[in-house]
């Protein structure tokens, strides 16, 4: 046996392997500065993670974790943010500090209108201790107020929602499982996030598999769910009743979290260099380039994906979340302070 051959085949393999890796992490880009001026940085919410707005008031909802705290073995109470975004100046407005959840890290978040009987509700993802949980709080003159736990086995890795009901909902894992097998698996670029519903009482699990399942949210007439698989570079794309795949929209870059504006366009947080995104997660000094993508849908066409923004870490670090109102864009971070508001 030529033990050369075999060792110069395995170097060649490992070659691939990491050089695919670093593709899909972006690490061959260049991060140059585009878009939109920024116009202001609306601070007080650390690790702004999550935002979803109300289109029809303007209130915005944001989901706050001071995640490097967690990580160094020093926990600090996470928080659900309100920001009146008719307001010239918007300060944020603590809503969860009067909640009896002292074991409270929001992660995404879900509002939801109940047109029958005109109630707004807010889901949220909460990462504690012991385990994962969705914290259902219906949203009344301006205050939240906490109206159930959901638990579940299925809640091994949660990452994001949309809400259908005032009780079931769709969600993203975006790991079948904790370290281990899937760090290494991540490393390979092979997928093992899940798409599931929770239908009030269980949780079913629609599809496995995906590259880091993210961000989800639905179509604006609800026919349809949208997945961001990060890893992946792409947004999936299914459809509810019968449940089907229908698509892949290519974006070449980490997309995160998933919101709508009132003319029907898709906008992206996104994570252009990953591999540096990992350094900032470890070091705040380390800057990490937040990236805005417009996704639009031409009628009878294919959608068409538009780099709205880049910086180079700079106001603000690891964009995960574009949140549009108005023209304006209100994008948060997964680790930074505040809300960098991009004006249109």
């Amino acid at each position: 046996m030529n033990w050369k051959k075999i060792a110069l085949s395995a170097f060649v393999i490992i070659l691939l392997v990491v050089g695919r890796t670093l593709y899909y992490a972006g690490a061959f880009k260049n991060a140059l500065t585009i878009g939109r001026p920024e116009t202001k940085h609306i601070s007080g919410m650390i690790g702004a993670e999550d935002i979803t707005i109300d289109q029809l008031t303007g209130f915005a909802f944001v989901s706050s974790d001071d995640r490097r705290s967690t990580v160094a073995g020093k926990p600090k109470k996470g928080a659900i943010y309100l920001l009146n975004l008719s307001e010239e100046d918007p300060k944020p407005l603590e809503l969860t500090s009067d909640v009896e959840l002292d074991d409270f890290h929001p992660h995404g978040i879900s509002f939801f209108h109940d047109n029958a009987d005109n109630t707004r509700w807010l889901f949220v993802i909460n990462h504690r201790v012991k385990e994962n949980t969705v914290e259902v709080f219906q949203f009344k003159d301006t205050a939240l107020i906490h109206v159930t736990s959901v638990s579940d086995t299925h809640f091994v890795s949660p990452n994001d929602l949309v809400a259908v009901s005032k009780n079931a909902f769709y969600f993203t894992n975006d790991h079948d499982s904790h370290g281990g097998v899937s760090s290494w698996k991540d490393f390979l670029v092979i997928g093992t996030g899940q798409l599931c519903f929770y239908d009030g009482q269980k949780t079913s699990i629609l599809e496995k598999g995906i590259r880091y399942a993210n961000g989800i949210t639905l179509s604006p007439d609800g026919s349809k769910i949208y997945v961001a698989a990060c890893t992946d570079g792409s947004i999936l794309s299914y459809n509810r009743e019968p449940f089907s795949a229908t698509g892949k929209i290519k974006c070449n870059t980490g997309v995160d979290n998933l919101e709508w504006d009132s003319d029907g366009n898709l906008w992206v947080g996104a994570h252009t260099k990953m591999l540096a995104f990992l350094g900032h997660a470890k070091d705040a000094n380390k800057r990490s380039p937040s990236e805005v993508l417009k996704i639009s849908f031409p009628k009878d066409q294919k959608e068409v994906v538009t780099q709205v923004y880049l910086n180079d870490g700079n106001p603000l670090s690891g964009s995960s979340v574009a949140a549009p109102y108005k023209g304006k864009i209100y994008l948060g971070a997964v680790f930074d302070d505040g809300v960098l508001v991009l004006q249109p």
